[in-house]
């Protein structure tokens, strides 16, 4: 179905776009169930939104123009979460096209606009990601223009502006990291750092800004890995990877612990690889630090008693506890 949107009165334009937006929170509501089957009928709601508002009069209205630009992201969203390789193009040219029209629209005259634009290149850099090495120099590009957008004057009265910093800063140290060279390595220690620090005053509070500090703090952690696996076979030692490494490692844990003490358990992922690498980092440089880093971390008063008691957190331990008595033989 098209239509002349020079022949479109207000109350019919009005009607159109209203009944677009049913088909758009129809299909978010399906997205969010992350079925398959969902997934799918999510697209088709999203591609009936698209036809309707493709017949819109969005140059005589931003509004308009942002309707018609979630229509092309969120069906990039769904192309993507479909899984299906063959299908990755499709949702990349509809990155492109929604991107292209927020790129139209005067970004400074509403907060959504240059917000859900940095949105649209991070989840398009996430893509790229997602295909492997082939796709990281596209994606690191994704992520740079999320933040140059965010860090414009624009994207002031973003109220969620320096999550969104934090968040893409964390994507794109985890981007550089993945290239392995020692350069990028650098690069995805800064950027993990950068996150950390956005996100630092508000982690304790907010569980959306603690996984953005803990997923950066495991960036960091991988970065400072591979110098320590270089020192240790060259016999040199580097104090200022290892303190950061500790630092990294202490300050992840104990806010995976204060999150646990408060019935979130969706940080435990992530605490298990911090548990292992701190507990080989204190084994090999700091052994006197070991079995305090080892009971702190299994004491259920610290945490609870479901995360210390759970398989992964007993074999780290039983780990930690062979490295300490290796460092005592």
């Amino acid at each position: 179905m098209t239509f002349d949107p020079n022949a479109l009165s207000p109350l019919e334009v009005q009607a159109i776009n209203a009944q677009a937006s049913v088909l758009m929170k129809r299909g978010i509501r399906l997205l969010s169930d992350g079925q398959p089957d969902a997934v799918a009928e999510a697209l088709i709601c999203f591609d009936r939104a698209l036809e309707l508002r493709s017949g819109l009069p969005i140059h005589s209205d931003p509004v308009l123009g942002y309707g018609l630009a979630a229509c092309w992201l969120n069906r990039a969203d769904a192309l993507v979460r479909l899984g299906d390789p063959a299908q990755f193009p499709a949702a990349l040219r509809a990155y492109d096209e929604g991107i292209g029209v927020m790129r139209g629209l005067p970004l400074a005259e509403d907060a959504r606009f240059p917000r859900r634009l940095a949105i649209a290149h991070q989840n398009r850099g996430l893509a790229l990601h997602a295909q492997g090495l082939t796709g990281v120099a596209n994606a690191i590009v994704a992520f740079t223009e999320a933040i140059a957008i965010l860090d414009h004057d624009q994207a002031a009265l973003i109220p969620d502006r320096q999550y969104l910093l934090a968040a893409v800063w964390m994507n794109l140290a985890n981007a550089r990291a993945s290239e392995a060279t020692e350069e990028s390595e650098v690069l995805a220690r800064s950027a993990a750092q950068r996150a950390i620090a956005l996100v630092t005053d508000v982690e304790v509070n907010d569980a959306d800004a603690a996984e953005v500090g803990l997923k950066a703090r495991h960036v960091l952690c991988q970065t400072i890995a591979g110098r320590l696996s270089q020192t240790a076979a060259s016999h040199e030692p580097m104090p200022d990877d290892v303190h950061q490494a500790t630092d990294a490692v202490d300050d992840g844990l104990a806010l995976a612990r204060r999150w646990e003490q408060k019935g979130v358990a969706r940080f435990r992922g992530v605490a298990y690889d911090l548990f292992r690498f701190g507990a080989r980092v204190y084994a090999r440089y700091q052994p006197q630090f070991l079995n305090e880093f080892v009971l702190e971390n299994m004491d259920p008063g610290r945490s609870s008693s479901d995360y210390v008691g759970s398989a992964e957190m007993r074999s780290a331990a039983q780990e930690a506890l062979e490295l300490a008595s290796r460092a005592d033989g």
